[in-house]
């Protein structure tokens, strides 16, 4: 799992009257840090709501999107659910020339040290997420958003920053959500300035920057560095015809057969839920439902191949089977005649030319199935069945199959997890075999038959 920094330095807060400090090698008084930030780097396509692809280490520096920052100041006191995002509300931070800037510019609290006037420990929370999406913030509603970050919490709501999220099996509008952890040596280090030593408690890593006190040195020296985490599982779907090898084929399909898939099903995962972003298991992504508040529980999804299916209208029916909502088009009929269908070259299951194209799906904490709904048609003149085309005639049969997902031992998916996912449809083409079996003589009978007898 790939884990991409960000680097958040603190700042001192120009206050004479309370700014007397006892260590020696803290930074003068008077000499105000800007909170500053470096490192997170990512790619993808601007979308409404977020970034459309990968985050990684490329090319964010080009783009103007960057991260968001939830921060809450609690006074002496711990952070809790009662506490809220009085420091900072989806603060956005892009990177202009060599820096990561934002606007407007936040400073520590700076209520410390024993000749101050107030001997209270300050404390901020801090949160992150990425890529940043703008919102009401009244609301915290992504304006339009129908897929990816749709939705936080307002900026007068309490407790924990959560995102509303909605995927997609289109691989060009499925975002990428990543949040933001304290990594091991960094929550080590934090040096704070009332003691010149480690802050205690430590800030526990794998989880968010939680109730930090001023730093020891404010500049560039000592930042606060988010490690960013995936928050979502990363699958990419490959299917193909594995085709029993005939004279002359060459494992592939022989002249007037295709393979059409119908439809394909998933269960053990979720495309719609909310992340807390203050996850309670260290470096492990916090899911709840979409309104925020229960667990998440997994969902079955069928992603249709558009067609028509001769039951519009009718009680009952399957309405979605009406729409177009993801698959290749390639490998799908769209009029039986020019449609390549499944071959024994793998193509993406889902609607993209790239066979390494990905997804981005909620895990949740159970197992895995595929279920894969198709279609084998064979062009036969002398059958009275119509095939896809309305056009052609043959036989065409329909084929359903489902099996458990397994990666190792592994049944479950995880977030920060890339998972590759081959169908296989094995295709054995019928055989015949012929022998004429050779003329078996049976043992002569002798049959005696009444002789005539002259009447008396």
């Amino acid at each position: 799992m790939k884990k991409y920094l960000i680097l958040f330095a603190a700042a001192v807060l120009s206050l004479a009257a309370c700014n007397k400090q006892e260590a020696p090698t803290a930074p003068a008084a008077n000499a105000p840090a800007a909170i500053s930030f470096d490192g997170y780097l990512n790619r993808g396509v601007a979308t409404r709501s977020g970034y459309a692809g990968l985050l990684d280490n490329t090319s964010i520096q080009a783009d103007t999107i960057g991260f968001g920052v939830f921060a809450y100041y609690t006074d002496f006191n711990a952070y809790d659910d009662q506490a809220t995002p009085n420091f900072m509300y989806n603060q956005q931070v892009t990177y202009s020339g060599d820096k990561w800037v934002y606007t407007p510019v936040k400073y520590w609290p700076n209520e410390y040290g024993t000749s101050a006037i107030s001997d209270d420990v300050d404390k901020v929370s801090f949160f992150a997420y990425a890529p940043y999406v703008a919102v009401t913030p009244s609301t915290g509603k992504v304006d339009d958003a129908t897929y990816g970050i749709t939705g936080m919490n307002r900026n007068t709501a309490s407790g924990d920053p959560i995102l509303k999220y909605i995927g997609s099996f289109d691989p060009t509008k499925s975002v990428d959500l990543c949040w933001g952890v304290a990594a091991t040596a960094d929550a080590a280090a934090w040096k704070i300035v009332q003691t010149n030593d480690v802050q205690d408690p430590a800030i526990a890593a794998g989880k968010p920057w939680i109730d930090v006190q001023r730093p020891l040195d404010p500049t560039d020296n000592q930042k606060l560095k988010f490690t960013f985490l995936h928050a979502l599982s990363q699958l990419n779907v490959q299917i193909d015809a594995d085709v029993d090898v005939n004279a002359g084929h060459e494992n592939a399909l022989a002249a007037g057969t295709k393979i059409y898939v119908r439809s394909i099903s998933f269960t053990g995962l979720a495309m719609k839920g909310a992340l807390n972003l203050n996850n309670s298991v260290a470096d492990k992504a916090e899911w709840l439902d979409y309104a925020g508040i229960n667990d998440l529980t997994a969902e079955d999804f069928v992603i249709y191949d558009g067609r028509k299916d001769g039951r519009e209208g009718v009680v009952g029916a399957v309405a979605s089977n009406e729409k177009s909502l993801g698959l290749n088009q390639v490998i799908i009929s769209n009029d039986g005649n020019t449609q390549v269908g499944v071959t024994n070259t793998a193509v993406n299951l889902f609607q993209s030319t790239d066979a390494d194209a990905k997804v981005y799906v909620i895990p949740v904490d159970e197992t895995i199935t595929v279920t894969i709904d198709y279609d084998v048609e064979t062009v036969d003149t002398n059958l009275p069945n119509l095939l896809s085309d309305g056009v052609k005639y043959g036989s065409k049969i329909n084929n359903k199959i489902s099996k458990q997902v397994k990666f190792g031992e592994a049944t479950k998916f995880e977030n920060g997890k890339s998972y590759v996912l081959k169908l296989h449809l094995g295709m054995n083409s019928v055989k015949f075999d012929a022998a004429v079996v050779d003329w078996v003589d049976a043992t002569a009978a002798d049959v005696y038959l009444p002789k005539n007898q002259p009447e008396a």
